[in-house]
């Protein structure tokens, strides 16, 4: 069973608000999407709030505890942008001090595979001990976890998250089902957010179809786009896995047991150096 939790709402918009959009916005899209996915995968599923409005803390938690009721078999996603005044980039998950970082780990792997890293994992202290954040605290036992998808202050990150939230929005849910041992199937469209540079040719070519299957999918009647108009096209699954580096790992060792090459490990991930960190994730090709 999952909760999900758009944060802000009605008069709060957010800390993460930017010229592009306001969080609470964001936050809610990121969840309605969700929402209809996991409806789709048959898991049940239910939200702190579907429209614009404004929730106290203690209105929140009770939304939110009285769902499905209070179990740790329960996920609760409480979806947020971040901001940072010192130009931070990429997710953060925070969870409970009581609870393991393995759902964290899930859904942040999940997330790298459409295209977000993540910057930090971690739990975090009140003075009393507890855990910091009220929307964990006033929900134990439920695996309540705050996912702060980009930085709306880093012109890069916020970019990245107005353009592919829906593709972020779906890893998400990935690593839901997974963690909860759910059956997942991708969808087979998903929306896109076109960009000034766009056309109906080179969309076709990203998602392995053609302008006449977009054309006929959103009921279109010329092949003219316009900047940030959302369209729906085929989901098109990751080509890579992904790896975690291990201690005494190098990138010639990793290519050799995936059967690939260090160049074509270093093109798939960016990478400026071959020197490798334990935890780092890697993409490795299919």
């Amino acid at each position: 069973m999952i909760v999900i939790d758009p944060g802000h709402g009605g008069s709060d918009p957010g800390g993460g608000t930017n010229p592009l959009f306001k969080e609470k916005d964001m936050n809610l899209q990121i969840s309605k999407y969700q929402f209809n996915r996991f409806e789709e995968l048959g898991i049940p599923v239910k939200m702190t709030r579907y429209v614009d409005r404004s929730l106290s803390p203690k209105e929140r938690s009770a939304i939110l505890n009285s769902a499905f009721g209070q179990s740790d078999r329960i996920v609760a996603l409480s979806n947020h942008i971040n901001r940072s005044d010192a130009k931070a980039e990429g997710a953060i998950f925070i969870h409970s001090i009581d609870d393991s970082d393995e759902l964290s780990n899930t859904l942040s792997k999940n997330l790298f595979s459409e295209g977000q890293k993540t910057l930090a994992i971690y739990t975090r202290k009140n003075k009393a001990g507890k855990d910091y954040y009220f929307i964990i605290r006033n929900t134990r036992p439920i695996q309540t976890i705050i996912v702060e998808y980009a930085f709306g202050d880093n012109v890069k990150d916020r970019n990245k998250i107005f353009y592919n939230w829906p593709n972020y929005a779906e890893g998400v849910v990935r690593g839901a089902a997974e963690h909860l041992n759910l059956p997942y199937l991708p969808p087979k469209y998903i929306p896109y957010i076109v960009k000034k540079q766009d056309s109906l040719y080179q969309i076709a070519k990203q998602t392995n179809s053609s302008v006449n299957e977009i054309m006929e999918i959103n009921n279109l009647t010329t092949s003219e786009l316009s900047p940030d108009q959302q369209i729906l096209v085929p989901y098109v699954e990751a080509d890579y896995n992904l790896y975690v580096v291990q201690p005494r790992d190098n990138l010639y060792n990793i290519a050799k047991t995936f059967g690939t090459t260090t160049k074509e490990i270093i093109d798939l991930n960016n990478l400026k150096a071959t020197e490798l960190e334990v935890g780092q994730v890697l993409k490795i090709p299919k």
